[in-house]
């Protein structure tokens, strides 16, 4: 049942660092509120023998959503002038191009299909062309000629499936290099070059950069601090990073499974003890339940709701207080304490203390603590000191050597840091494959601090027969067939049964089991049988969330070209698109 917990919190995380990826990949935006998705785009730019180019762009678009029409923009970028600007839509008649904005660096256009909103059984694909022509694309520099473009701007809204962008140049211009960014298969026959890309996500651009000798054209342009050297250290940074992405994910999951395996082998391999007890039919330790709790369940870490349900139910097996049947308050008797643990003894002083007429109400309490911020601090300093001597206690047995779990948690942090900076920095150069790895990563960091402190810690040898015995006492209360060869001979060790199941959060199966045993002149309702005293522990700790809030609050707070080569998603064109 643990395994199951651990890895269903596992899977759980896994699906937040996912949810969190698409999220900002802009993928989720899309799913949920995308009007359309791209299923191919065709770019054709052809430069003539005076340098300019000319752009022709098919785009498929494929719709999800009612819409008006499909828009196209095309933002100002490098030294780039265009005019002869054009779009439709090839397969509906009818169409009304809209300019919002143009001039000769730039463009914004809608092409309206209906004026009002059409549903996509109407028309579910639409076929928009642009063209126009770019001049000054063609840049001479000191030593070198450039055309940097962007064929796919950043701008997109929705994920783009099969683009291919074609590029060709006269013949007295030779190319030398190209650079794709991202890294891109290209094909080339003579001057003219085919890019291919599969898929892209939202936001995402595509670019190109062809190297020439230098060059002059009528329409090109002359960028004077455009260097080779300088390109090809922006490329080599470029191509640095490429490498970096494929190599380093999966490097710091190397690295974090060794350090988490040399970690287990130093410092979590448990010593071997004499004891090799199989079930235990007796309780085997005379300790309070809420120091079951914290060593047992949470070891050492603290106490929860359940370890506090059986401090509860054993100071009513004691006779110190009086349970509410519908779990509403508890009645305060007038004890010394002589006979409780010093845990137990500092609990039923916090009832006392914070009952009125010796009824603990925890209706009333919230409602006296939601008003009055210093009683509200005061229970939590008490309550807080309560669940501190719980630990405290457990921890001076040194029972449990933690110095492994540390550890580990230091590589976890690293392993979640690293995911998320791998993802951040290489997402937009290979999204699928840094999903994949950084969501690994996050995995393996999140499951060092979802694992028992044990996997990486170790208990001394007292501490493991203690651990031991308390959870074979355990299996001894789950296993139905041994219980009711062994029955407890009194009712008093039914209800010490019931208060250790609790402590060891397996009361509900337990209780199934003891309820079919139990002699049948028993009222169960008057013992810690009754199902809603278990939920006295729950109900302390939505006190404590009231006077938290009540302490601490809701905290709130009060262009023009200049030249150069261009860096990554510098090249000019680009822009963006849609529907509306």
């Amino acid at each position: 049942m643990k395994f199951a917990k651990y890895i269903l919190l596992v899977i759980i995380s896994i699906i937040a660092i996912v949810t969190i990826q698409l999220f900002v990949s802009g993928y989720i935006q899309w799913y949920l509120n995308g009007k359309y998705e791209i299923t191919s785009a065709t770019i054709e730019q052809i430069m003539d023998k005076d340098g300019i180019v000319h752009v022709h762009e098919i785009i498929n678009y494929k719709m999800r959503k009612p819409f008006r029409g499909v828009y196209r923009y095309v933002e100002q970028s490098r030294a780039v002038k265009i005019e002869n600007v054009k779009l439709w839509i090839e397969n509906v008649d009818g169409e009304r191009v809209e300019f919002l904005r143009k001039n000769n660096r730039e463009f914004e256009a809608r092409v309206w299909v209906s004026n009002t909103p059409i549903s996509p059984q109407e028309i579910e694909n639409i076929e928009l062309h642009v063209t126009y022509d770019a001049k000054y694309v063609l840049e001479n520099g000191s030593d070198i000629s450039q055309v940097f473009r962007q064929f796919w701007g950043a701008k997109w809204d929705a994920p783009v499936n099969n683009i291919t962008a074609k590029f060709v140049f006269p013949e007295d211009l030779t190319v030398e290099k190209i650079y794709t960014h991202p890294k891109i298969n290209y094909s080339r026959n003579g001057n003219t070059f085919t890019l291919n890309i599969k898929k892209l996500p939202p936001y995402t651009f595509a670019e190109a950069r062809f190297i020439f000798p230098p060059k002059k054209l009528k329409y090109s342009y002359e960028n004077s601090s455009l260097y080779l050297s300088e390109i090809e250290e922006i490329e080599k940074t470029y191509s640095t990073k490429v490498l970096l992405s494929r190599i380093l994910p999966p490097v710091f999951i190397i690295i974090s499974i060794v350090l988490l395996t040399l970690i287990f082998n130093f410092f979590g391999r448990e010593r071997q003890i004499p004891y090799n007890g199989i079930y235990e039919r007796e309780i085997p330790y005379n300790d309070s339940p809420d120091i079951v709790n914290a060593i047992v369940v949470n070891q050492l870490s603290k106490i929860d709701s359940d370890g506090i349900s059986a401090v509860i139910m054993d100071l009513y097996k004691k006779k110190y207080v009086e349970l509410d049947k519908e779990g509403k308050y508890i009645k305060i008797l007038d004890k010394d304490g002589n006979d409780l643990s010093e845990t137990e003894k500092f609990f039923y002083r916090l009832l006392r203390k914070y009952s009125y007429d010796n009824v603990f109400s925890f209706s009333q309490l919230k409602k006296t603590l939601s008003k009055d911020k210093k009683l509200a601090k005061d229970f939590l300093d008490e309550f807080n000191a309560y669940k501190s001597l719980v630990v405290d206690i457990a921890k001076s047995r040194k029972y449990l050597s933690v110095v492994g779990t540390y550890l580990s948690y230091l590589v976890g942090i690293f392993s979640i840091i690293s995911s998320i900076l791998i993802f951040f920095s290489f997402s937009k150069i290979n999204f699928a494959y840094q999903s994949v790895f950084s969501t690994i990563l996050f995995a393996i960091g999140a499951g060092v601090f979802i694992l028992p402190k044990d996997v990486f810690g170790s208990w001394s040898k007292e501490g493991r027969e203690y651990y031991l015995k308390w959870k074979n006492f355990e299996k001894f209360l789950t296993d139905y067939s041994l219980l009711s060869q062994y029955p407890p001979e009194s009712i008093v060790l039914w209800e010490d049964y019931l208060v250790y199941a609790t402590a060891l959060s397996i009361a509900d199966k337990v209780e199934k089991h003891l309820k079919k045993l139990i002699p049948k002149d028993i009222d169960v309702n008057e013992t810690v049988y009754y199902y809603p005293y278990r939920r006295f522990g729950r109900q302390f700790y939505v006190v404590s969330t009231v006077a938290h809030s009540t302490v601490y609050g809701n905290s709130s707070g009060k262009g023009g070209f200049s030249g150069g080569a261009g860096g990554i998603g510098g090249g000019s064109g680009g822009g963006g698109g849609g529907a509306f």
